[in-house]
């Protein structure tokens, strides 16, 4: 995709008298690097499940299997040398790239070339996944790409065909369609008039948004490659652990489906979610004077990360606001410098890839070819508009109903009787990739284990093969992993027996302590009635009989806390 230059920098003759052109409103495509960034997801998940399948298979007897089919190596050049070489290469940057390649339906490289590729063509800088952190979310510009195109071209008096990015002219909401004439001013507008352009990105925990003055460059500057074309107003980027590695979706994403997960690592990223969500709401509530002159907001977050953005009573943004464009190209991990690209790229004039120039060269002719019949505003008005009758859907081959059902014996029937597990229905999707859970899945890792040569397994989508050694050893590790946990809860159990046995052991030594005393209280007490009915008392005066019948009181309550005392000590025993 050829840069002409900058929507401010090129001279206001160069779109003066253009038009657009006719159909350019569908099937423009993005560029092969972006395609490819719009597959990194799914490559880096790719890399890891082979990672994971490939190192835990053992070399059979007299047999290398050091090998990486999407590669190449061990099939067009020599194998590994060891196990640790194998796994030291899925982590390597080249097995990345093919498989990024392999994705978008492209041919994988060698390494030589691969190396040519990282010295001069720098087409492999998002390679480590550094640049991404996703949330498992479509979004917003992603949904907006599969209802239009993300280009608009035009062609200038000079017969120059160009072309920009749609949002830079149109809005979302603004579904009517624009004269030829809106769009050619709303573009000369922005070569002539001061503009203030602000960008959001938010994906992965990551957040930066920033606000810039857009000033046209002045025509003697024309000429000049580093005339500046923006200013930055104010800038903010936040970071905060709220995607568990390797797991993916946020940490709120995971509660919501009614799990309770009581971790520190759940808590942190909860706390973090909420202390992030906060500060984003912050920074916009105090750039509310900026947000409120600015011309276009461009927006890049999925549902999740955009709550913040338009969520709650009091927030900065409202999500119609016909200034808000979703950004129509794929971004890397939010931070300031990834904004500023951001904006250079949406004030980019480009001359369109070919295969978008053929595209729209053929529905010309389509359009040439089958003329509309026209008819009078009375049969319009009177004859209804039939809708045109969908095409019969294909019936899906027997190896993917099979798949889909999750019948493994009768997928493993079909591949032995010859079944072509490398056949696409008409989603394109293999058999493997419709497997309904994971014993259809090792159902054709098996068949792969016992026909190596007969199918091409990397097109069939397979990973790695199942042998019955591999599968025993899963299965010695499963059984291990259950004895180690039920010998934990038995210690566990153990551990809570003595602790019960200790407390109640407690509980009894201290009732027989107080029956004793009481016991001895109570003996003494008696002692000194006895002596005192054995000899005549003299006559007492009145302080001297309330005395008297004080201690009895204090005789009988002491002989009742006694029996009480009995009786808990009897059910104590009773308990343990």
């Amino acid at each position: 995709m050829a840069t002409l230059g900058a929507i401010t920098q090129l001279p206001k003759d160069f779109f003066l008298h253009a038009v657009t052109l006719a159909g350019a409103a569908t099937e423009i495509p993005l560029s092969p690097q972006q395609d490819e960034s719009d597959a990194a997801q799914l490559a880096d998940a790719s890399a890891g499940s082979a990672l994971t399948a490939e190192s835990e298979r053992e070399d059979p007897p007299g047999e290398s299997v050091h090998t990486c089919v999407t590669c190449g190596v061990g099939t067009t050049s020599g194998s590994f040398d060891s196990q640790t070489e194998q796994r030291l290469h899925f982590k390597s940057d080249w097995h990345r790239f093919n498989i990024k390649l392999r994705s978008v339906g492209r041919a994988a490289v060698d390494e030589a070339e691969f190396e040519r590729l990282v010295s001069e063509k720098d087409e492999v800088s998002s390679i480590s996944g550094s640049d991404t952190d996703s949330d498992d979310e479509p979004s917003s510009s992603a949904q907006a790409m599969t209802q239009k195109s993300s280009q608009l071209m035009f062609k200038n008096q000079e017969g120059k065909v160009f072309a920009v990015w749609r949002p830079v002219l149109t809005s979302e909401q603004d579904s009517r369609s624009i004269p030829d004439v809106e769009l050619l001013q709303r573009l000369i507008t922005l070569t002539d008039s001061a503009q203030c352009w602000v960008v959001i990105l938010s994906k992965g925990g990551h957040f930066s948004a920033a606000v810039f003055d857009l000033r046209p460059v002045p025509p003697s500057q024309h000429s000049k490659a580093n005339a500046p074309l923006f200013k930055e107003l104010a800038h903010k980027s936040y970071h905060r652990y709220v995607v568990r590695a390797k797991a993916g979706g946020r940490q709120s994403a995971k509660d919501a489906t009614g799990k309770s997960i009581k971790s520190a690592g759940a808590q942190i990223r909860r706390y973090n979610e909420a202390a992030l969500e906060k500060e984003i709401k912050d920074t916009l509530a105090s750039w509310q004077q900026l947000l409120a002159r600015a011309d276009r907001i461009f927006v890049q977050a999925s549902v999740s990360n955009a709550r913040p953005i338009y969520g709650g009573d009091d927030a900065a943004l409202q999500r119609h606001d016909p200034r808000i464009r979703s950004i129509p190209f794929n971004t890397r991990r939010p931070t300031f410098s990834e904004a500023k690209r951001v904006l250079y790229t949406l004030l980019s004039v480009f001359e369109p890839s070919s295969h978008a120039l053929q595209a729209l060269a053929d529905r010309s002719k389509a359009a040439v070819a089958k003329p509309a019949k026209p008819s009078s505003k009375k049969e319009d008005a009177v004859a209804p508009v039939e809708p045109e009758p969908e095409a019969p859907r294909e019936p899906d081959p027997p190896l993917h109903e099979a798949a889909k059902a999750g019948d493994a014996a009768k997928v493993k029937s079909l591949l032995e009787t010859g079944a072509d597990p490398c056949e696409a229905d008409s989603r394109g999707k293999v058999p493997y990739d419709v497997a309904a859970d994971k014993a259809v899945r090792d159902a054709f890792r098996r068949f792969m284990a016992s026909q190596p040569d007969k199918w091409d397994y990397t097109l069939a989508g397979v990973p790695s093969p199942l042998t019955d050694e591999l599968e025993s050893q899963q299965l010695a590790k499963q059984a291990e992993k259950k004895a180690k946990q039920r010998e934990k809860e038995k210690e566990r159990k153990r551990a809570a027996a003595e602790k019960k046995a200790k407390a109640a052991e407690g509980a009894r030594a201290a009732a027989e302590a107080e029956v004793a005393t009481a016991a001895a209280e109570a003996a003494a007490l008696a002692a000194r009635s006895k002596q005192g009915k054995a000899v005549k008392p003299p006559k007492q005066s009145k302080t001297e009989r309330e005395a008297g019948e004080k201690r009895e009181q204090m005789a009988a309550a002491a002989e009742a806390r006694m029996a009480r005392l009995k009786l808990a000590s009897q059910q104590q025993q009773l308990w343990s």
